[in-house]
This record gives C-alpha cells, structure tokens and sequence, in this order.
C-alpha cells in the first residue's frame, strides 16, 4: 500500500498511522504531519468492532458493485440496522489504489448533516474492509423513477430542494460531488433524500479537469475536458431535474460519442405537461456556460421553489447563530431567509437555519432549537404509488406507515353456489366451507389484545379486531337449491356410440 498522502507514492513500511483512527498510514512521519490538517476534520476513535453486528435475517444483500458488496447488519444490543460495506483488498487494489480508498473514507467520516448518509465507522482487518453506514430503508430515487416513469412536479419539490440542500453543505465545505445521479440519492423511512458514493469527491476551490462520474450526467465542461468546479453538479442537477419530470435524461444517444456531441450541443426537449416556472428553472440548470449556472441559494429563490414553498420562519423572527452571534430575520425568498446580524446580512436556507440555530418568535418564544431533522415530508407514498412494498418491511417487520400492528383477517368464506358439490357428501351439514387463501398468514384471535397508548395507533388496532362470527340459522339457506344439477347431455355422451372399434361389434341395434 501507498502512502496516504496524496502527493507521495512511497510504499507503507513502517506503518506509521494514526494513533486514534488507525485510518490513515503513511510512509514517514514527515508525511503524517504534513497530512494533519486535512485528517483532523474527520479523525475520531472507533466506535464499533465487528462482534457488535449480526447479518440481519431472511435479507442480507443490499446491492452489490465495483469493489464489494452491501449487506444489511443489525446491532446486536439495540437491534437498530445498519447497512455494511464490504470491500476486500485485493479487488480494490486491483481497480484503485488503497490510499484513495482510505482518502474516502476519512472524507466521507468529517461529514455531518441530514441529507448526507452518515458513515458511522470503519472496521479493517487483513483481508476485508467494512465500513458501516446509516441505512436507508426506502433505497434509492433510481428505484423510484424506474417504478414512476415520472413524478409529479409537487412530488419532486420536496426530493430537489433537498438535494439543493445537502449540495449547498458539501460546498459550503469545498467539496464537489461529481457524481449527482438518482442511483446516488437514497432514501430512509422517513422520506429524508440522503446522498451517498463520495468516490469522484474532490476537495477545495481550485479548478479541476478529471473526466470522471456518469456520461448521461456529466456537463459540457467535463465532456469537453475543460476545467471544472462546483458548477458541474448543477449540471447534473439539472439533468436530474429533467430526469424526474420526464423519466429519463435529456440526452439520449445510441454510443457515448453521439452523446458527449449532444451535451455539447446543450439542445432538447420540454413535454407540454411542464409547467412554465420549471422550464425557467431547467433553462438556468442547463447552460452551456458553468459562470450562468446559479449557485444553491439562487435556485432555492426560484419561482418553481416559492410556488410550492410552505415556510416555517416569519420576517421579525429573532436568531442566534454560533458564529454570527444574534440577528433578525428580514424577509424570506423561497427557501432562502435574509438574516441581519450585527456586522452584515447573510442569507441562509431555512432548513440550514433551524437546524444549526436557536429561532425565537416575535415575543420571545422558542420556535426551533437545533432540530437536527426538520424537512418536509414528501408526498411518495408507497401504498399511494405503483411501488411494491420491499419484503424486507414483512419479513423485519419495518413499517414505513408507523409501528407496526397485529392485524387479524377473518378467513374467507364459500358461498353457498360454491358448495353444491359437497352438498351431497354432507347433506344434513348446513355449516359454509371454509376457504383459506395461499399467501396469507391466519394468526389465532387473542381475548385481549395490548392495545397501544397513541388515539391512532388505538384506532387502527380497533378496526382490525374480528367481528364475532354470527351463528347461521336454518332459515339462512331457504329457496336456494343446494342439490347438483344435473349436467345437460351428459348420459347421451357417457351411454352413446362407443369411440372403439372393438366395442362397436356390442353396439345395440337401433330399430325404427
């Protein structure tokens, strides 16, 4: 393995590492101290050791790629789930080198926010490496839009502006995606949209000119290798955006030449069910030139983003902010609220603002206070939409709906029409035949269930009690004939001419 500093390319023989992570290993001390600054952000001890998960039941395998596989583990304390990626060296130092591997791991660990799948630890021992993930229970816009074809424009608000928000965070801190594709957004339980595969990510402001991440994606400055900065993921913003109005990209091309030609071309097409705000939104997205494309904040003050925006914070609303000391809320723009501090106004996206601030109304009362999670739920149902259910929610027990509930099916019941045929084996049994169907699990009724403390909760148990069996009474059954009909022209075809040639020599004569 090579050193982890990225400049340097002598080989580990020392192991001088970390003596907190254990992450980073470098060829000298020299290399280590020189390497300090950028490993500091995301240097912490280890948290976990592989005998505190156990793979998860029935499901394992979450997906598997390029350098390994993704597993779904469980704690073995809290049984909360995790999602495990297992990379073994061999495969990846056959594709990369180490260092690169270990410069993600250590990038993606200094990251902290609620659109951003959380890395929780990294787990090496001499052959494997894991590392453990927040999980996602709902999988990934890609699964979506294959299922949807395309989503409704008040159904992508909340997946985009969340997207914006998560981007602006990664370039608040001089990082650039270069991956932004709907295989790369996952979504939890919640309807939280959390990026993920931070492989292409690259640090600072200076421009870059590496081709790297997905064609359908990539901007007319990466096709052409021209340099780059953070504008290539609006971009890809903007292809994405399309993507979720249309179900598929702007670009579409038999070869990846004719492809990069139409990226450089920047033409295509706008359906009719567009409306007029996102045709303006896609037009600022999509532009040739990366200087014209708007940054996160501008695109979150867009007349698309006000249209649907339903705000939490009022003008005249008071603010303490870590570093800015206190201010007031000015006015709000879409997403985007102007907050005058002392020193100068500073304009900070909403939901950046509740989760990192302390908010007070006008007299004085808290309104939010540092709420880590507070984003709009979207309006993806899955009981709603043409998306099947996971089985992994039936066979863990996972309800993205709420806590799970004991719900008891009374078993089907034949009707009387279905059962002329026993009729005559049970003739002076009056009582229906019962019918169970494949597929489903009759669990016994219990006198007295444990019902939940939530008015809700307490409803939903309530109506899926079985109803007490009435007792059928003779008088049920009257004027409904149970006895079998006799089937027309069946004798004739029993007692007729004989098919053989044989017993045509017994045929009975027929007289006249």
């Amino acid at each position: 393995m090579e050193c982890t500093l990225p400049e340097c390319t002598k080989p580990v023989t020392d192991n001088t590492t970390c003596e907190v992570c254990f992450i980073p290993k470098y060829c000298s001390e020299e290399c280590r101290i020189k390497d300090s600054d950028f490993h500091l952000e995301s240097c912490r001890p280890h948290i976990y050791t592989l005998k505190d998960f156990t793979f998860a039941k029935d499901i394992k395998i979450l997906g598997t790629g390029a350098y390994g596989e993704v597993q779904l583990v469980q704690k073995s304390d809290s049984k909360k789930l995790f999602a495990m990626k297992i990379y073994k060296k061999s495969t990846v130092a056959n594709i990369i080198p180490l260092k690169v591997l270990f410069r993600e791991i250590s990038l993606h660990k200094s990251l902290n926010h609620p659109n951003i799948i959380r890395l929780y630890d990294h787990i090496e021992d001499t052959i494997k490496i894991y590392i453990i993930l927040e999980y996602a229970e709902k999988g990934s816009l890609f699964n979506i839009i294959r299922k949807r074809i395309k989503l409704s424009e008040n159904e992508i608000w909340p997946i985009f502006t969340q997207i914006c928000v998560g981007l602006n965070y990664l370039h608040t801190k001089n990082l650039i995606h270069r991956d932004i594709k709907p295989d790369n957004l996952l979504i939890n339980k919640d309807d939280i949209v959390k990026i993920c595969d931070f492989g292409w990510t690259a640090r600072g402001t200076e421009p870059r000119s590496t081709f790297c991440g997905t064609l359908e994606y990539m901007s007319p400055e990466m096709v052409n290798n021209r340099p780059q900065t953070y504008k290539v993921d609006i971009w890809a913003l903007g292809v994405l955006f399309y993507e979720m109005l249309h179900g598929t990209t702007p670009y579409r091309a038999k070869n990846p030449r004719e492809m990069a030609r139409m990226i450089d071309d920047g033409v295509y097409n706008i359906g009719t069910h567009v409306s007029n705000s996102a045709k303006i939104l896609l037009s600022l997205l999509l532009q040739e030139d990366p200087e014209n494309r708007p940054p996160i904040i501008e695109i979150l003050k867009t007349q698309w983003v006000q249209e649907y925006c339903d705000n939490k914070i009022r003008p005249g609303w008071k603010v303490k902010h870590p570093t800015h000391g206190e201010g007031v809320v000015k006015d709000c723009i879409g997403l985007v609220c102007n907050v005058g501090f002392r020193d100068k106004d500073v304009e900070i996206i909403e939901n950046e603002l509740i989760r990192i601030c302390t908010v007070l109304d006008e007299v004085g009362e808290i309104m939010y206070e540092h709420s880590i999670s507070v984003h709009l739920k979207t309006k993806l149902d899955m009981n709603k939409t043409n998306l099947k259910v996971s089985p992994l929610y039936k066979k863990l027990g996972i309800d993205i709906n709420g806590p799970p509930t004991a719900v008891y099916i009374k078993p089907a019941i034949k009707s009387a029409k279905n059962s002329r045929t026993n009729s005559g084996n049970n003739s002076g049994n009056n009582s229906p035949t019962v019918r169970f169907e494949p597929g489903i699990c009759f669990e016994p009724t219990r006198k007295n269930p444990r019902l939940p403390r939530s008015p809700k909760g307490f409803e939903e148990v309530k109506r899926s009690q079985q109803l007490p069996i009435r007792k059928i009474m003779k008088h049920d059954f009257e004027g409904i004939n149970l006895s079998p009909e006799p089937v027309p022209g069946y004798a004739q075809r029993r007692f007729g001419t004989p098919k053989s040639s044989f017993l045509q020599k017994f045929k009975k004569p027929t007289t006249d």
